[in-house]
């Protein structure tokens, strides 16, 4: 049985000070996703690209904006690769990185 766990979509967005300087500003967007490890090949896969998988996130289309980061129970994953689904559901394909950032 699946289960649904509450994630953050992290979007990453700059604006510009007084200066002119431009200035990084984050939004997390909650969404439920159905979570699981990467498979097997997915991680023999990812490897020889020199990535190294760790969680698949299942969410809906109309919750994705194209967000390069995910928040789930405390930790930071970098979205990879998203393989879109017949069933109006995306895969957000992610792995952990040194500083969780992109």
């Amino acid at each position: 049985m699946n289960r649904a766990y509450k994630i953050k979509l992290i979007t990453n967005a700059y604006t510009s000070d007084s200066i002119g300087q431009m200035i990084p500003t984050e939004s997390e967007k909650s969404v439920f996703a159905i979570v699981r490890s990467a498979s097997q090949s997915e991680f023999f896969n990812a490897g020889e690209a020199g990535l190294k998988p760790d969680k698949v996130f299942d969410v809906l289309m109309t919750e994705y904006d194209g967000q390069m980061r995910v928040k789930h129970e405390g930790e930071v994953y970098s979205v990879y690769r998203t393989y879109i689904r017949d069933d109006g559901r995306i895969e957000l394909y992610t792995e952990k990185r040194v500083g969780g950032y992109t």
